[in-house]
């Protein structure tokens, strides 16, 4: 044994300590490995709890919840998002978008927003429309969990910030008539 370990060079020693190090560092993530496994063979039963929330979350949602947002890309053009965040699906959705209740320019917001409402002082009005609105709408059905994207044109907006109220109209599944007033700001 002694001539063994005295024909053995110094590359054999460093190849034999790495190979020493590889087999505990093996040996050690089959430990983990096993302390795993035996925490997922106990889950179970904490996951059956976890599930239990949603559904119970699911309940508290109301039936049908429609949302809508703006999207304003640097070309100034503008698409809608509608969304339904509901348990059940929402059909016949009509929108409506009014006259905008407030505008604001832009570059007059860091003095105030008081000094930055150009609503009354403004000859010409904002205007949102749906693209081929005509076609597009009413929605037939949203889904839930699902958006739908419609594009609109925004004009006489250029530097300015509009508030404008927005009508949401709905069947619901069980053919409930829903409406709903939000304000969209873009």
């Amino acid at each position: 044994m002694q001539n063994f370990i005295n024909t053995m060079t110094p590359v054999e020693w460093g190849l034999l300590g790495i190979a020493v190090l590889a087999l505990l560092f093996a040996f050690m993530a089959w430990r983990r490995a096993g302390r795993a496994l035996q925490l997922v063979k106990n889950q179970p039963i904490v996951d059956q709890a976890r599930h239990e929330e949603p559904e119970q979350q699911d309940e508290q949602r109301p039936a049908v919840a429609l949302e809508i947002t703006a999207d304003k890309d640097e070309y100034e053009q503008v698409s809608l998002q509608i969304s339904n965040t509901g348990r059940l699906a929402a059909r016949y959705v009509k929108l409506n978008i009014d006259e905008p209740e407030n505008v604001y320019d832009a570059e007059n917001l860091g003095a105030g927003i008081e000094s930055a409402n150009v609503t009354t002082s403004s000859a010409i009005m904002p205007r949102l429309a749906v693209l081929d609105a005509e076609n597009k709408l009413p929605v037939n059905e949203i889904l839930q969990g699902k958006t739908i994207g419609l594009p609109a044109a925004l004009t006489m907006s250029h530097g300015k910030i509009c508030d404008f109220p927005v009508t949401l109209v709905w069947k619901d599944e069980n053919g409930t008539s829903h409406q709903k007033k939000l304000t969209l700001t873009v």
